[in-house]
């Protein structure tokens, strides 16, 4: 896969000006059965996206990209990992297996490609990094793969909020706190190595060793979910939408949005409006992929309205 790291020794993102925004900062999208939408709200910078294609190796994916200490990792990320997983999906017959070589791989070829075209490393000492939260879709099968604190949550049984991913982070995660202190790593204040506020990640490489942070790794959490006429919807997101709203409100905003308009853009659109209200200090993004539409709202009955010169009729 050297092919990935000389497509991007050249990459414009890498070393470019602070005012040369990359990613889109404020857009929405979709299809017939999906929406999307981001913000970059109040932070300076974007770093927040999304990602959709419609045929790897068989499968839809949907991903859910959060960036931190800058756009350069997330922005490489989602332009090589689906070349990479389709890859491993065309040569790995166990799906989770597939997954778990994809996003270790990735990782491996954005670590030489950063390390590569690092032009003062001396000034920061750990590159930028990112999480990501991905579906992959086929007939009836959706997998679910987390790395990090971007979360997937399925709205079930018509209103039920269910989260399926657990986030990676020694504050939110007993698992990974445990995982970290067993490894002799310091977590202060909720960061990792003084660094990073997630304990797995794409990236976040030391430039004097050229390894990853310690305790930072780039293993994914897989869920199987079998879809079935209790599956209404789910919603992908990064932190911007779960740190202002539960579980539930959100599957709730994305419900009615469904519901009056019928159209997964808005129920995305609504998602994020609805956790910039309650805070906008962190970029967002959410994809909203529907399997079965709620029932619309019904329709308010109306008396016919009478003219002036009627209610002068005797």
């Amino acid at each position: 896969m050297w092919w990935l790291l000389d497509q991007f020794l050249t990459c414009p993102c890498l070393g470019r000006g602070k005012d040369a925004p990359l990613l889109p900062e404020e857009d929405s999208g979709g299809g017939a059965d999906f929406g999307w939408a981001v913000a970059k709200n109040q932070r300076q910078r974007m770093e927040d996206a999304v990602d959709v294609q419609e045929d790897v190796a068989g499968f839809r994916m949907f991903a859910v990209y959060d960036g931190h200490a800058g756009d350069e990792a997330v922005s490489i990320i989602k332009k090589t990992l689906p070349d990479i997983l389709r890859t491993h999906l065309q040569e790995e017959p166990d799906v989770e297996e597939a997954i778990r070589l994809a996003f270790r791989n990735t990782d491996e070829e954005l670590m030489k490609t950063v390390l590569a075209a690092a032009r003062k490393p001396e000034e920061v000492k750990v590159s930028s990094g990112t999480v990501a939260v991905l579906a992959l879709v086929k007939d009836k099968d959706l997998w679910i793969c987390n790395l990090g604190d971007c979360r997937a949550v399925l709205c079930t049984d018509g209103t039920k909020a269910k989260a399926v991913s657990a986030d990676h982070g020694a504050e939110k995660n007993p698992a990974e706190a445990e995982r970290l202190q067993k490894l002799g790593v310091e977590v202060r204040g909720g960061y990792v190595g003084d660094h990073v506020a997630v304990s797995r990640a794409f990236g976040n490489i030391t430039y004097a060793s050229g390894e990853k942070v310690k305790g930072i790794i780039n293993e994914p959490d897989v869920y199987k979910i079998e879809i079935d006429e209790e599956t209404d919807f789910l919603i992908l997101a990064s932190d911007g939408i779960w740190d202002p709203l539960k579980d539930q409100f959100a599957v709730t905003h994305a419900r009615r949005a469904l519901r009056t308009t019928e159209q997964p853009q808005d129920a995305a659109k609504a998602v994020v409006e609805n956790a910039a209200k309650v805070s906008a200090a962190d970029n967002a993004a959410a994809i909203v992929l529907v399997f079965k539409f709620p029932e619309p709202l019904p329709k308010r009955n109306t008396r016919p309205r009478m003219t002036l010169a009627g209610l002068n009729e005797p």
